[in-house]
């Protein structure tokens, strides 16, 4: 064993015990569907992103565990029946196509480091949400969701008060944790993180969960407790994008849900949302005029990202894309990309970029007929998000899992899909449509 290194060997052995772990997990996760979805959405909304492991010849790429749990779980839900093709699964066919061969194009080093990205954290998410609500009842995936993101609100809320982050505490030698694991202020004051890593991670993500929590088969007034909740967290992020998507798919969902939600309802749910807000909007300006200039300058260097236009190709990474000597990625003079519709043209290219504003548009004009599921009507609601910020650490593998969840529910009649906001079941039915018909619907 001379010949084995001390650090190979410990490799080696986390190696061995993972995959007894990973054998372990099939066979209990195997029994219970409900339980594989449930697992997986715990891990992705409690296991920070720098507690994965590295893959590769030198372990410099790494598996977040959220993605390690995907793999896991939709192995346990294997095989699927009645399985039908969406538009939302070429759109994912296309960006892993132009992901591999970006590969061949140019950059190479760049574009495998993307194309790592797109399989660990884009497919990793989307099989999830697409395979998911094939084998548990949809209703039961969004009262999943609403409940473990309200524990997120509660503890975001908690971490906003008090100004402690149990989960970078949870510390790793990897370089995840150093960009990941400490906490960012605003004006002075910490921004709550949670286990995601980054104040706008979080607020993105709880603004998702708020339109999948609306069509959750709870009573009205639990469903409007956890909305409520969601939003008072994201203001504890100090995340304009946050509040703002939070808002809007309030709005979109009160507005463009009319069959499934009754009018006693979208009066509670409005009423006690404005209220909400006008309630904090004194501490969400006081934290911004303190900020001073941070938040004009981040939105003017937003503004500034579009000059990078010029430089995407069709297919593959732009020719802006270099690394520096100490290995840091750039494009141009920008290290930084906050907008996730940019950086997708940056590294996919500008076909693949097309597609998605297609398809986001789709999902706009989807939502204005009243023919959206939920997922879909969340994804909308974070158009003002995907411009103006990246996918990052779980966001991003959230994002495409709301992706592959509203795939999936645009192809099945909403009243299967079990989406229920009104007051009582007695009065006001589950979500039944007339035109919750057989024919196929693609996604947003």
């Amino acid at each position: 064993m001379d010949f084995l290194s001390g650090a190979l060997v410990d490799r080696m052995l986390l190696l061995a015990v993972a995959v007894g772990v990973a054998a372990l997990g099939f066979l209990v996760l195997r029994r219970s569907p409900k339980l594989a979805v449930a697992t997986w959405i715990v891990v992705l909304c409690f296991a920070p992103i720098w507690a994965g492991f590295g893959i590769g010849f030198n372990g410099n790429y790494y598996l977040p565990p959220a993605s390690a749990a995907a793999f896991l779980v939709v192995a346990a839900l294997l095989p699927i029946r009645r399985f039908r093709l969406s538009w939302m699964d070429a759109l994912m066919t296309l960006v892993v196509v132009a992901a591999l061969c970006s590969i061949l194009v140019g950059n190479a080093g760049i574009a495998l480091g993307a194309a790592i990205i797109v399989v660990t954290y884009f497919v990793a998410g989307y099989i999830v949400g697409r395979v998911a609500p094939l084998r548990v009842d949809p209703a039961w995936v969004h009262g999943a969701i609403a409940v473990t993101f309200t524990i997120v609100a509660v503890l975001a809320i908690i971490e906003g008060l008090t100004h402690w982050n149990p989960f970078v505490l949870l510390k790793t030698g990897n370089s995840l944790y150093s960009i990941w694991g400490t906490i960012q202020e605003r004006g002075g004051v910490p921004r709550a993180e949670g286990a995601f890593g980054h104040s706008i991670a979080l607020g993105a993500s709880l603004a998702m969960a708020v339109p999948l929590t609306l069509a959750s088969p709870f009573r009205l007034w639990v469903r409007c407790l956890m909305v409520l909740t969601m939003v008072v967290a994201t203001v504890y992020t100090f995340s304009r994008i946050g509040m703002i998507s939070a808002l809007l798919g309030v709005a979109l969902s009160v507005l463009f849900m009319r069959d499934a939600i009754s009018r006693r309802a979208r009066i509670a749910i409005t009423t006690a949302v404005v209220i909400v807000s006008a309630v904090l909007f004194p501490l969400v300006s006081a934290v911004f005029d303190d900020a001073g200039s941070e938040a004009t300058e981040s939105a003017d260097y937003r503004g500034d990202l579009t000059s990078l236009f010029g430089t995407m190709n069709l297919v593959g990474v732009a020719q802006s894309a270099q690394k520096n000597s100490a290995g840091s990625l750039y494009f141009g003079n920008f290290r930084s990309i906050d907008s996730q519709l940019i950086l997708t043209g940056l590294t996919n290219g500008l076909i693949v970029l097309i597609a998605v504003v297609v398809a986001l548009a789709f999902g706009i004009l989807l939502v204005i007929r009243g023919k959206a599921s939920p997922a879909t009507i969340a994804l909308v609601a974070q158009i003002p998000a995907f411009a103006t910020v990246a996918l990052i650490t779980q966001y991003s593998i959230f994002v495409w899992f709301v992706a592959g969840l509203a795939a999936t529910t645009q192809l099945i009649p909403l009243s299967t899909a079990g989406v229920m906001l009104n007051t009582r079941a007695v009065e006001h039915p589950r979500h039944t449509r007339s035109d919750a018909r057989p024919p196929v619907r693609s996604a947003a």
